[in-house]
């Protein structure tokens, strides 16, 4: 089966993105106006630089495979849009500035996103790390890429003998958003934390959770939210490089379905294991 998008194609994913960040990202970042940042809800930011860059991706996206786009900020405006991921169908997802609260704040830790997905599952996806230009990639039977090479090669070739020596013996912490999980999941994944080794906390950038993941500098994700841009994009990059992304319960991940038991990303082969310990404290 062909993939779904041609080298060049793949190719003018990035190019747009990094078009767009350049031209209506990056020169807002740390000179926003107070009247260019609004609260959608409790912690949660749309600044012009979402909205235009969102504005902008949209069309550039939709020349290279003309589909639907779920965007962020078109879907907050018009909830009927997401309806598509639930179809047999093509779609894009963009997440035009991910970590808009970071973004606020003057954090680097943003990015940009895009994701594919072919009857409601996640097949493409591209993580842009605007300030530090990082450009994470994959496709369903292409492989998983960071800055235009493997990402297995690139994370082979960071790591000395000593490293992937620690690696082997102790696994990375993982990373769990407890913060904003309901009082009775919070008390499940704490009660799991001693077993499962200590978390971190996530760093509130998806596009930076996920990068973290299939490079090994943690060890698992766990989220208790799950919008279709913030997940799409990490999980077919997780998928191409070995990972899984599911829920808890076992029911497996879907775009269209964004309420349910939390959200676990890991190496495929401790992903079980994992899941396991999370349901048995989460009573799933």
């Amino acid at each position: 089966m062909e993939p779904i998008l041609d080298a060049a194609s793949r190719a003018a994913v990035g190019e747009a993105m990094r078009r767009v960040a350049d031209a209506e990202i990056r020169p807002r970042f740390r000179a926003l106006a107070e009247h260019h940042v609004h609260l959608k809800g409790p912690g949660d930011y749309v600044t012009e630089a979402d909205l235009e860059a969102e504005r902008a991706l949209t069309p550039l996206l939709r020349e290279i495979l003309d589909v639907p786009v779920v965007g962020e900020e078109a879907t907050a405006a018009d909830p009927s849009i997401a309806a598509v991921l639930a179809t047999e169908g093509t779609a894009w997802t963009v997440d035009p500035v991910d970590g808009t609260a970071n973004f606020v704040e003057g954090s680097d830790t943003y990015a940009v996103m895009v994701g594919l997905v072919e009857d409601g599952v996640p097949v493409g996806g591209w993580i842009l790390q605007p300030e530090f230009g990082h450009m994470f990639e994959a496709l369903q039977g292409v492989g998983a890429f960071v800055d235009g090479r493997s990402l297995s090669a690139a994370v082979e070739a960071t790591r000395g003998a000593e490293a992937r020596a620690s690696l082997r013996g102790e696994e990375p912490r993982g990373a769990v958003s407890v913060r904003f999980a309901v009082e009775d999941v919070k008390a499940g994944l704490l009660a799991a934390e001693p077993e499962l080794g200590g978390y971190d906390e996530l760093r509130m950038c998806a596009g930076f959770d996920y990068a973290d993941l299939v490079t090994q500098q943690v060890g698992f994700l766990v989220y208790t939210r799950a919008k279709p841009w913030d997940h799409v994009p990490g999980a077919a990059i997780a998928a191409e490089a070995g990972f899984t992304v599911g829920r808890v319960d076992g029911s497996g991940y879907r775009p269209a379905v964004e309420v349910g038991a939390p959200l676990l990303a890991a190496r495929t082969d401790r992903w079980e294991s994992i899941r396991e310990v999370l349901a048995r404290n989460l009573g799933l």
